[in-house]
């Protein structure tokens, strides 16, 4: 019985000890020896205690098993470290249970080992990968967030685009489209003058029309220029644009105060329109002034920072604060001051492309500021 017990013990794929009654091993089975890497003959015949130089040698397990043999009770998961040559942690789960030689009646162990330390490392490889994915999860919903955002933020401005470019095209016209209809009445009985005067209004309609969709292609280019990105000198460029200025029109006074050293991280191109914007912006809206007096620095307001331009002009009136980058939205009429109303929204669309906001302050008959900041990460929501 004992050998039949041993064949089924050597065929048992987990490794397994055969133990007698002194705890003393008189079987271990092919895999055992695998798994520890030793023979037959350095195992069998040692008691129990004495397995890889004494590491088995546990108060705790000794006196569980002694349980097994005297009392039949079963020995589940006793949990046994050991320390391999290489000096790596083996994680070990015992089983046992009482089994007898029939031909003696004398109570032997079944003894069942099971390794964890790979059953660990599986699962501690789970638990990495279920970190990592996660990660990759949140990455991927805040990329979806910021996208959505954009997405949003897109269609806004689509909406306020198609709008107003009904609006502000149909101006022009209508103008066209109603002196042109003067001109060819057969009834009418314009003078030379009366028809020189229609013709020039239908000629400054189409002018009109022609820079409206010029700044609408400009709109839409920058939105899909591939942007790249360096160091920028941002005082050098504002003070090359405030001289093309001052040659522009070397009969007005232009007073400009331009802090030293400020550079960004950003697409000179795209960055070189949102400058010329607004300091064309602070020129033309300052035209009524004795001095044009223009400021760009860098500082903070109301817990922000940012770079600004600023004015002593015409100014507005912070009620309408939320319109002035949208396209076509003006503030003061054609007659004040000439324009399209596309600068502003084309500023904000560079600004949002650097991953940054634009913003202003002003006051009426007393100036305005227009504040814009700029993220290196680039390609903002």
């Amino acid at each position: 019985m004992r050998k039949f017990a041993e064949s089924i013990v050597d065929t048992v794929g987990q490794p397994q000890l055969v133990l007698d009654s002194n705890l003393r091993i008189v079987r271990a089975n092919p895999p055992f020896l695998k798994t520890f890497q030793t023979a037959a003959e350095h195992v069998e015949g040692s008691l129990i205690d004495e397995l890889t130089g004494g590491q088995w040698n546990n108060a705790g397990l000794i006196a569980l098993l002694n349980q097994v043999l005297q009392q039949g009770v079963s020995l589940v998961d006793f949990e046994l470290e050991l320390e391999s040559p290489n000096q790596a942690r083996r994680s070990m789960v015992l089983n046992a249970r009482r089994i007898f030689d029939e031909e003696h009646a004398v109570p032997m162990i079944l003894l069942t080992i099971d390794e964890t330390t790979e059953q660990q490392q599986i699962h501690l490889q789970t638990q990495i990968a279920n970190i990592e994915l996660e990660r990759r999860v949140e990455e991927r919903t805040q990329s979806l967030a910021v996208a959505n955002k954009a997405l949003l933020e897109s269609n806004r401005e689509l909406e306020a685009f198609c709008y107003s470019v009904s609006h502000d095209l149909r101006t022009p016209l209508r103008a066209i489209d109603g002196f042109s209809r003067e001109l060819l009445n057969p009834d009418g009985n314009l003078s030379e003058e009366q028809a020189r005067h229609y013709l020039s209004r239908v000629c400054a309609s189409a002018q009109r029309m022609g820079q409206l969709i010029d700044d609408l292609l400009n709109l839409s280019r920058v939105g899909r220029t591939e942007m790249r990105l360096q160091l920028v000198d941002l005082s050098s460029m504002a003070g090359e644009i405030i001289e093309e200025l001052r040659q522009s029109d070397p009969t007005r006074q232009l007073l400009a105060d331009i802090q030293p050293g400020l550079t960004a991280m950003c697409d000179p191109s795209l960055i070189r329109i949102v400058l010329d914007n607004l300091i064309r912006n602070a020129w033309k809206f300052s035209s009524r002034k004795d001095a044009v007096q223009i400021e760009f620095g860098f500082r903070d307001v109301a817990e922000q920072s940012g770079f600004f331009v600023a004015d002593h002009g015409a100014g507005f009136d912070m009620t309408y604060a939320d319109k002035l980058f949208g396209a076509f939205h003006r503030l003061h009429s054609e007659h004040e001051f000439p324009g399209t109303g596309i600068g502003l929204a084309t500023v904000r669309r560079i600004v949002h492309r650097h991953g940054g906001k634009v913003w202003a302050t002003g006051t009426v008959d007393a100036g305005a500021a227009f504040y814009f900041s700029l993220s290196s990460a680039g390609e903002g929501s």
